[in-house]
């Protein structure tokens, strides 16, 4: 009577542990900012001025977010827009660096799927703009990228920040592509 119970208690123990699921480690998004497009300005100095001041109220969260859009922005300008040259002041204006997130309806859900999801979305507009020693705009262009994606309403934070820093990463490397497109037809002199 024991071995018996004892093989059924064994039995259990074995289904209880194989029932056990691994649980995910996700990994966080690495910003590898040589992967990005850089851009060479003919410049004497560079200023990155932050015109966007972060809104504390719905839908807006990138005040709340560990590390912020203006933060990836910023160390982008610094690791890929080098300048050379002994005159002109190339300024950068970042006009918005917002994220925002929305709860709306799930239009696509089955019978037994969320009702509402979040759409989270991030958008940048930046003006570059070249002066010369004189203070006189030699040449300006204004460059905008967005990016959206959503979420189930019922996640970990952890995969909230991940899918935060992954569009972020993939709207940040939308703009650095845009930036050197349109400064590159507008500000084509003053590049290298």
């Amino acid at each position: 009577m024991l071995k018996i119970k004892n093989t059924i208690f064994i039995f259990i123990i074995l289904v209880f542990i194989s029932s056990c699921q691994k649980v995910e480690i996700l990994d966080p998004i690495v910003f590898d900012y040589n992967q990005f497009t850089r851009l060479s300005i003919n410049a004497e100095k560079k200023n990155t001025i932050i015109l966007y001041e972060p809104k504390f109220v719905e839908p807006f969260i990138d005040h709340s977010l560990e590390n912020s859009p203006i933060l990836y922005f910023n160390n982008w300008t610094k690791n890929n827009i080098p300048t050379f040259g002994t005159k002109n002041y190339f300024e950068i204006n970042v006009i918005d660096a917002s994220v925002k997130k929305t709860e709306i309806p799930n239009t696509d859900s089955k019978k037994y799927e969320e009702k509402t999801i979040f759409l989270y979305e991030v958008n940048y507009l930046v003006e570059f703009v070249i002066y010369d020693d004189s203070n006189f705009k030699l040449a300006s262009t204004i460059v905008e990228a967005n990016r959206t994606t959503t979420s189930g309403k019922y996640i970990s934070l952890i995969e909230v920040e991940r899918i935060i820093d992954d569009m972020i990463y993939k709207c940040l490397r939308d703009f650095a592509n845009k930036s050197k497109e349109l400064i590159n037809d507008h500000m084509n002199e003053y590049i290298l």
